[in-house]
This record gives C-alpha cells, structure tokens and sequence, in this order.
C-alpha cells in the first residue's frame, strides 16, 4: 500500500485525502491508553471533519493529536518514551489524547505546554491512522514552536532528526506510515504553509 500525503489541509481539519492506514493488531500505546496498531491495511480518507470539541462517549474511540514539530532545518522533533515498559525506549511524535468536550487543536498546544513547555502553531495536517481498537484514532500535525525551547519535561529524551535520520531511532508502530509520510514531504522543494498570525 502507499499512503498518500495531503499537506495542503487547513488546520482544524481532518485531512481530505491525506495519509490515512487503518491497523490491524492488538496493543496498547505509550501515549496513555490508545490501542498499538501492528499491520497497516488500506481504508478511506476520513473527510469533512471539522476541529472542535471530540465526543468519546463510551464505545466511541477516542481521538490522539500529536506534531511533527519542525525547526528551520527541516528537522522534525523525536520524543523517546519512558512508559509503559513495552514501549519504553521507542520514539513518537509528541501529543496526547484529546480530553472530552475539548477541541483537538487545543489539546495539541495543550500536550505541547505540559510535555515539551513550548508554544507552537499548528500547521496543515500530516496524516491520520487508525488505531486497532474501533474508533481510535491517530492525527499529526505538521508545527512550529512559537516561543520556548523545548525539554522533556516528563524525563524522557528529546532529539532533532533531519530527515536521513528518521530510520535511526525505533518509532512506535503507529508513528510509522506518519513518518514515512512526513519523510516524503519534507524531501519535496515546496514550503509549507502555515496559517498567518
């Protein structure tokens, strides 16, 4: 299967053709609870959702944001997690799962406050998974920090990877076609666009 990459999304938008894998497999992410996915199986682009509050009612899923933070060499920001011990060591885009009632942009300035005590600026959409329990779902955006340098503040490591370094550190498995996506657009000559402030 190749993944598609819609760089083009607005913020606040699901991506509208962007990279979307569905995942088979059982388990159980380093990013609180949300299910590990093992082998990606093709699925449809999730289109015309809207950014705003998430509903995660029971049996609903739930939804996980995190970035693709780049600096002004193109290098993307690799967070290496302590926990749970089944992914202790493995690396993936910083985020988190959206609180209930919050909107999904907000919980990314949010995860990146708490996690990395910067401000950033959501870009376009890098891709969506989804993850192996029904309704689970994975959404990357690219990002900029706005103001502060970022440290783990979690513990943890930290590392800026260009992009011939993206394959030398162990990705989560539902990082994976995210990175591959990510590794492709960053090698195209065309910028991203991020919204005006």
């Amino acid at each position: 299967m190749e993944p598609e990459l819609d760089a083009g999304s607005a913020p606040g938008t699901a991506p509208s053709g962007g990279l979307q894998t569905r995942h088979a497999g059982a388990g159980r992410s380093a990013r609180g609870d949300a299910p590990v996915p093992t082998a990606p199986v093709p699925t449809a682009p999730v289109t015309g959702a809207a950014s705003g509050p998430v509903d995660v009612r029971a049996g609903r899923g739930r939804l996980v944001v995190a970035v693709a933070l780049l600096d002004g060499q193109r290098r993307v920001l690799a967070a290496r997690r302590t926990s749970p011990p089944a992914y202790a060591g493995m690396w993936e885009f910083p985020g988190g799962k959206v609180e209930p009632g919050e909107d999904e942009l907000a919980a990314l300035e949010r995860e990146c406050r708490e996690e990395l005590d910067v401000q950033i600026e959501a870009g376009p959409v890098l891709g969506q998974v989804e993850l192996a329990s029904p309704g689970w779902r994975l959404r990357v955006w690219f990002g900029r920090i706005r103001s502060g340098t970022p440290r783990a503040v979690e513990g943890g490591e930290l590392r800026w990877l260009s992009v011939p370094e993206l394959g030398d550190v162990s990705w989560l498995p539902a990082d994976l076609p995210l990175v591959d996506a990510l590794r492709r657009r960053l090698l195209e000559p065309e910028p991203l666009v991020f919204p005006a402030v």
